[in-house]
C-alpha cells in the first residue's frame, strides 16, 4: 500500500491574518492565520512542513508530494526543487512544478495526474495547514476502509452550504483536505477529465476558484453516490502553520455560544452589505473605510 500526501504550495505572497477565524456552516476554525509575505517566510514555511513530517509517525509510510504553483519566482522555484528525491523519516519527497490555475485545487489535480499509477491513496492539504499528528495517515485510512461506501475523509471537517448554491451542490470538505483512494479519484477523472478546479488564478476570480475547486472537488464525490466523512472531533489532526509556529492552540470547533455570535455577525454584515448595494452607497462606503484605515 502506497500513500501520497500532496501539499499545495506557492511563492505567492499571502495577506496577513494574525488570528485563525471561524468559517463555513457549521462554523469551524479553519480560516487559518498566516503571515507569509516574502520569499524567506515562505521558505521557512516549506521547511516547517518538512520538519513536522519528519518528526511524526503517520502510522503508515507516506511520501511527501510538494506541488509548487509557479508564480514566476525563480528563486523560490529553485529552492523547492532541491528537495526532490530527498528521504524523509517515513518516505521520500517528490517535487512537482505546476502553473497556478485553480490554486491549491489545480495543484491537487497536477499531483494526481502525474502519480495516479504510483499510489493507492492520496492525502490533500495546503502548506499553511499542517497535518502531522501521530497516526494521521492510519486514522484516515481506517475510517475510509471501515465505513462502507466512504468516498472521502475530511481532515478539516465538512461544510453544508454556500450562499450561491443549493444544499445538494454545496456540501464539501473544507479546503478539499483529507484522505481518499486512487480508485475514487480515477472515477472523478473519468467523469470530468481532471480533478475539478478553476482555470483562473487571479484573485479577482476567487469565487470561481472556490466554487470550481474547493467545493466541486469533494462535492462531486458525494454526487457519485459516495459519502463524505469527518475525522472525529476529539481527534483533531491539523493545526494552522502560523499558529503552530507561535505555539498557539485553537479548538477545531467553537462553543455553541461562539457559533451563534458568529452566525449573527455574518447575517448582520450581509444585511448591511445588501442595504448599501440597494441604495448605491457601497462604493462610497469603501472610500470612507479606506480613508479611516489610514489613521
Amino acid at each position: 500500500m502506497k500513500i501520497a500526501k500532496v501539499i499545495a504550495t506557492s511563492f505567492y505572497y499571502r495577506t496577513i491574518r494574525h488570528n485563525t477565524e471561524l468559517c463555513g456552516n457549521p462554523p469551524v476554525y479553519t480560516l487559518h492565520s498566516q503571515k507569509f509575505t516574502n520569499d524567506e517566510e515562505i521558505k521557512k514555511l516549506i521547511l516547517f512542513n518538512i520538519e513536522n513530517e519528519n518528526n511524526c509517525n503517520p502510522g503508515i509510510p507516506v511520501d511527501l508530494i510538494l506541488v509548487n504553483n509557479d508564480v514566476g519566482n525563480k528563486d523560490g522555484n529553485d529552492f523547492i526543487s532541491k528537495f526532490n528525491g530527498k528521504d524523509i523519516t517515513n518516505g521520500k519527497i517528490i517535487v512537482i512544478q505546476n502553473n497556478n490555475n485553480g490554486w491549491s485545487y489545480g495543484a491537487y489535480n497536477k499531483a494526481f495526474q502525474e502519480l495516479k499509477d504510483n499510489y493507492d491513496y492520496f492525502i490533500f492539504t495546503e502548506d499553511d495547514m499542517i497535518i502531522a499528528k501521530e497516526n494521521y495517515a492510519k486514522i484516515g485510512y481506517d475510517i475510509f476502509i471501515n465505513n462502507k461506501n466512504c468516498g472521502f475523509v475530511s481532515y478539516w471537517g465538512l461544510s453544508y452550504n454556500h450562499d450561491s448554491l443549493s444544499l445538494n451542490d454545496s456540501i464539501h470538505a473544507h479546503g478539499a483536505s483529507g484522505f481518499t483512494s486512487t480508485a475514487i479519484l480515477k472515477e472523478i477523472n473519468k467523469k470530468y477529465g481532471r480533478l475539478p478546479h478553476s482555470d483562473f488564478y487571479d484573485k479577482k476570480y476567487y469565487e470561481n476558484i472556490i466554487l470550481e475547486g474547493e467545493i466541486k472537488f469533494t462535492n462531486s464525490i458525494l454526487k457519485m453516490g459516495y459519502s463524505l466523512l469527518e475525522v472525529p472531533e476529539n481527534n483533531k489532526l491539523f493545526e494552522p502553520a502560523y499558529d503552530l509556529m507561535r505555539g498557539i492552540k485553537k479548538p477545531w470547533k467553537p462553543s455553541k455560544f461562539s457559533s451563534y455570535i458568529w452566525v449573527f455577525k455574518k447575517k448582520f454584515r450581509k444585511a448591511i452589505y445588501e442595504f448599501l448595494i440597494y441604495f448605491k452607497l457601497y462604493v462610497f462606503y469603501k472610500k470612507i473605510r479606506k480613508l479611516f484605515l489610514k489613521y
